[in-house]
């Protein structure tokens, strides 16, 4: 996801039905997912009892982005007309954040 919203967040918008006001927000956050979620998880999974802090701040960016995704769907904060675009991606960011706690070294 981080990739589609960092180079072609309009393809992401226009596939959920949402509008174009205020794209920049979403290319700033494929960035961060991209740095931390994507590169970071892969540095800490090398060794993650190595990587310890590296892995305790990709595991509280997972946290907080889910928390926050969470937050925004229960308010309905979206522009979205699609709702499984963004439902299905909150409960793959639960999946991943449960299991980077269970698997925390």
């Amino acid at each position: 996801m981080g990739f589609i919203f960092f180079i072609n967040p309009y393809l992401y918008a226009e596939l959920e039905g949402a509008n174009f006001e205020n794209i920049a927000w979403l290319r700033s956050l494929g960035a961060a997912l991209i740095s931390v979620n994507g590169i970071g998880a892969l540095l800490a999974s090398s060794n993650p009892i190595k990587e310890k802090k590296l892995y305790d701040v990709v595991l509280l960016a997972s946290c907080l982005e889910t928390i926050a995704l969470s937050w925004s769907t229960y308010s309905w904060e979206f522009s979205a007309t699609i709702p499984w675009l963004i439902i299905v991606p909150l409960l793959m960011a639960s999946l991943v954040s449960a299991l980077l706690l269970i698997f925390r070294p």
